[in-house]
């Protein structure tokens, strides 16, 4: 299959170059004579390449594609900066036209001659680009395996591109495009006819989730009418907001510790990484925030070897509802299940009738359900759960407790409601379901689950089974996902990996 070019760009470099002591230059070769000489480096996404391996690959967006400016650093034989003007060892380019297309993707980019300035008598031994960035500072192959960068991420334009990363046929890890004398011309247009190819790819990933229009069939019954779920939103916890300019690769990985083939060399590409940003990331949510649409992309940054309580989750909204499309309002506790918050307060009433009595003058009477209501957040109940307070405008004093002979006062009637079993509700039908992000490795393999730079991750919701993890209030921040201890629920998802190789995964709820 032949997938879209992303990025073909031709730029002639004047390079100022010399002899190395691995490559002289011929006392008589032209260019020993020159103080300059042309080189010519041709961009290309590694999307731009025929795929053989069966993978299923998308070409970018026009915005996902487009180029504003590049920066060419370059290196010496151990990757230190080789300088190459004034500035250090970058050259920036504005590129006022990259061919405008969206498939088959970006065909050219025009542009200036670059001009090394000083005749150092020893060529560059490498080249890496970065793409929609503007250097201001020299910077070692070393740094840029260690700098971060966020720019790109949460735009979908102008994302940062970057060498592709891979380990070739001898078992070296390529980080840098290679360079030689024979890369360097005695004039632009000789250059031009003889350009190197260097592969960039994204630093970022993109994830999307699909879970189509109808409602599925959660299983499970109350009474006897069987209980749907209508998916209404998504969006991702435990995501890094940075990326590495340049990605790190282990060339002592084995496909078997993986549990997928993780290196391309005839096409210039491997799709794991050895390491990502390792800033604290957030699990929180509320479910008013899971607003994505089937249609809605996110852009994250890299995220490989994530201990299992920070991998990236894609978290789903969805509606309890009948066969015809209404919501149910399911309350459980203690096992039971009740239609509605008003039933389950009337069943919780008069468990509290002799523990919990109000003096009104000389008479006593036991706690009724319009004075209870359900609250969450309390101490000892879990993020899902709902406890007991009195209602709003409830005397919160002449609270007694009643053995059969005697009334004793109780100081705190809200502390001694706190201690009944929380329950859980599903306030007006609200739950959650959510999954980690899968990656290509299989079921217990290190690559299992990640995020890599420049796959799209295609989450194709396909059925749930359960009712999933009750919500009773939309705006109440929960710091982790958690799916209730005593119910068997979770979502089914089919998740592709394009490249932008695509993780799809269908996946039940």
């Amino acid at each position: 299959m032949k997938t879209s070019r992303f990025l073909l760009g031709i730029f002639a470099l004047a390079a100022v170059v010399g002899c190395s002591k691995n490559d002289e230059v011929a006392a008589d070769s032209p260019l020993s004579s020159l103080e300059k000489s042309y080189i010519s480096i041709s961009l290309k996404s590694t999307d731009d390449v025929t795929r053989a391996d069966g993978a299923v690959y998308e070409d970018g967006t026009e915005d996902e594609q487009a180029v504003a400016k590049a920066a060419f650093f370059f290196f010496d034989a151990a990757g230190s900066p080789f300088k190459v003007n004034a500035d250090g060892n970058y050259i920036n380019v504005t590129v006022a036209d990259n061919g405008g297309k969206v498939a088959p993707n970006i065909e050219s980019m025009t542009d200036p001659v670059l001009v090394v300035e000083k005749y150092k008598g020893q060529f560059p031994a490498s080249v890496v680009a970065i793409v929609n960035y503007t250097a201001t500072s020299s910077l070692s192959l070393g740094d840029m395996k260690n700098t971060l960068t966020t720019i790109g991420h949460t735009s979908e334009k102008n994302f940062i591109m970057s060498n592709s990363v891979y380990m070739d046929a001898a078992g070296v890890v390529v980080e840098a495009t290679p360079l030689t004398i024979d890369n360097f011309q005695t004039s632009s247009t000789d250059a031009l006819a003889h350009p190197v190819t260097v592969y960039v790819e994204r630093v970022v990933a993109k994830v999307n989730l699909n879970a189509g229009t109808t409602a599925f069939n959660t299983g499970v019954k109350v009474g006897e009418k069987e209980v749907f779920v209508k998916i209404l939103g998504w969006n991702l916890v435990g995501t890094q907001a940075e990326s590495y300019f340049v990605k790190s690769v282990d060339n002592s990985w084995t496909d078997a510790a993986l549990g997928f083939v993780w290196n391309d060399a005839p096409y210039f590409r491997s799709y794991w990484a050895a390491k990502s940003a390792t800033a604290a990331v957030s699990n929180a949510f509320n479910y008013s925030s899971l607003t994505n649409s089937n249609a809605t992309v996110e852009y994250v940054a890299e995220q490989v070897g994530a201990a299992n309580t920070d991998r990236t989750k894609y978290i789903v909204a969805g509606t309890l509802q009948d066969a015809e499309g209404n919501a149910i309002e399911l309350a459980q506790w203690y096992g039971v299940d009740y239609i509605g918050e008003a039933s389950l307060l009337a069943a919780v009433a008069p468990t509290l009738k002799s523990k919990l009595m109000h003096l009104e003058g000389t008479t006593y009477t036991s706690i009724d359900d319009s004075q209870l209501e359900c609250v969450v957040g309390l101490a000892g109940a879990e993020s899902y759960e709902v406890s007991f307070q009195l209602a709003a405008g409830v005397a919160t004093d002449n609270w007694f407790s009643f053995d059969g002979a005697n009334y004793t006062p109780v100081a705190d009637v809200n502390a001694e409601l706190a201690k009944v079993e929380p329950a859980k509700i599903y306030k007006s039908g609200m739950t959650y379901y959510y999954g980690d992000v899968k990656h290509l490795g299989s079921e217990g393999k290190a690559g299992e689950f990640g995020i890599v730079r420049n796959h799209s991750y295609k989450i194709n919701v396909t059925g749930v089974k359960g009712l999933g993890t009750p919500v009773y209030d939309p705006e109440y921040r929960v710091e982790n996902p958690v799916t209730p201890t005593d119910k068997e629920s979770y979502i089914s998802a089919k998740i592709n990996v394009l490249s932008w190789r695509v993780v799809s995964s269908d996946v039940i709820l």
